[in-house]
């Protein structure tokens, strides 16, 4: 049997467990990571990959905290992508640095002052028929452009994992091989074991177990989501919020573009389509689509639904959390970025909790084998 000993073991190779990994690794901690599947096999290649500022979250009319949580994101992802961020993204490029919103003529009502508003002014920008991007040269009605991003997720996850591939292991953490110690968790394998500090769990719906068979009481809640995925040759991508005639202060519908044949839709369809069922949910993208997006033919399309059941820190009647979470119960730390933006904000959180560097030394290197890029759900 062979001894080691570690600051940190991460338990989770999705966004937040890699962009952890990498901060805690500049900042002198001897981490590694742990990962039972493939890497971003969870909630995170799940995602869209929109790194936004929150102007989403204040479509009643007003700036909430979760808009405002969240508006310094864009700006520290861009650094990162120009090489003067706290992560090197350099090795690749957004899928977009816009993002619009658009809506029918006559449907936005108070949004129309609000986006006019000094409140926003400099955040989102109407644009003029001629300057529509390529998508909505054919659609008559509002177009706004926001300064936000959209990444490629397996890129992201690839870009991140890639300097450290000798750092991330495949294996399942569980109360068998993870035990805690006076002086943090003992994780026992086959031919080895390692002594860290701190354990940082940054699993999705994987926590729950983990934390029950640690005896960790953080408690988290689900929110699941059914989105649709929608398969027709594109001419142009989209990368869209649609506010037509929307009653509630979220988007109608959210719209990314991957490769030239594939829409994935999000927004209020995905949130209240948890609850339908695949064939309801797929008839109602389907009106939707029409009615949004008109100038589109889906009648030879082919849609799927992919229900996602996101896993976050427990909220007062379950609303979306605002902001990154991470908390500390003994040596243990729970991290939900609870989107995709805030895995910075996530990371800077579970270094506050832990102590400074001590085990120093070389990396760990069990007898594991790695864990690898996993793939996107609907290939």
């Amino acid at each position: 049997m062979r001894n080691h000993t570690a600051d940190v073991a991460i338990v989770g190779g999705g966004i937040a467990g890699l962009w952890t990994l990498r901060r805690a690794l500049d900042a002198g901690y001897n981490a590694v990571l742990f990962e039972a599947h493939s890497l971003g096999c969870g909630q995170t290649l799940a995602s869209q990959g929109m790194i936004h500022g929150g102007l989403k979250y204040a479509l009643a009319g007003a700036l909430t905290g979760a808009s405002e949580a969240i508006a310094d994101m864009p700006g520290r992802w861009r650094d990162c992508f120009s090489g003067d961020g706290e992560i090197d993204l350099t090795a690749m490029q957004p899928l977009s640095d816009r993002y619009y919103l658009f809506a029918g003529r006559s449907t936005l009502g108070k949004l129309t002052g609000f986006f006019a508003s000094k409140t926003i002014r400099g955040r989102v920008q109407q644009l003029d028929k001629q300057h529509f991007p390529s998508a909505f040269r054919y659609f008559d009605g509002s177009v706004y452009e926001l300064g936000e991003l959209v990444v490629d997720v397996p890129e992201l996850l690839h870009t991140l994992a890639a300097p450290v591939q000798d750092r991330i292991f495949r294996a399942e953490m569980n109360g068998a091989n993870c035990q805690p110690t006076e002086t943090g968790y003992r994780l026992a394998f086959e031919e080895d074991v390692i002594d860290v500090h701190s354990l940082v769990c940054c699993a999705g719906a994987g926590a729950e177990a983990l934390q029950k068979e640690l005896a960790v009481q953080l408690p988290m809640q689900r929110r699941p989501l059914r989105q649709v995925v929608v398969r027709m040759p594109l001419d142009a991508p989209i990368y869209a919020h649609c506010l037509t005639s929307i009653t509630s202060p979220e988007p109608r519908l959210t719209i990314t573009t991957h490769g030239t044949d594939t829409l994935y839709i999000g927004g209020r369809l995905a949130t209240q389509g948890a609850d339908r069922t695949d064939v309801q949910q797929i008839a109602f993208a389907r009106r939707e689509l029409a009615e949004c997006l008109p100038w589109l033919d889906f009648s030879q399309a082919h849609f799927e639904t992919l229900y996602i059941d996101r896993a976050e820190p427990r909220q007062i009647g379950s609303f979306r959390p605002d902001e990154a979470y991470a908390e500390r119960s003994g040596r243990f730390i729970q991290c939900w970025p609870t989107k995709l933006t805030l895995a910075p904000d996530a990371a800077d959180k579970v270094l506050d909790h832990l102590p400074p560097p001590a085990a120093g030394g070389a990396a760990p290197r069990p007898a594991l084998p790695t864990a690898h890029l996993g793939t996107l759900p609907w290939t």
